[in-house]
């Protein structure tokens, strides 16, 4: 039992992971304006810290440090 919920985490992280991917793509084309919120709440799922009044560049600094520092940019 506690090998499938550690795949549950594994499997959350993953997706969580591309999606930090895709949105700092997205960012760097400067494409689609970035939904703030949703940009926050992706950095809270991987444990970043990011203020309330964060802007969409700060979070988006933040999580692209995160990829890189652990080797998934």
């Amino acid at each position: 039992m506690l090998n499938w919920i550690l795949s549950q985490f594994k499997r959350q992280s993953a997706e969580d992971l591309e999606r930090a991917r895709e949105l700092v793509k997205a960012a760097e084309r400067g494409g689609a304006h970035l939904n703030l919120s949703k940009a926050r709440e992706l950095a809270r799922a991987l444990g970043i810290e990011v203020g309330a009044h964060a802007s969409g560049d700060e979070v988006v600094h933040a999580i692209r440090r995160y990829l890189s520092h652990h080797g998934e940019l």
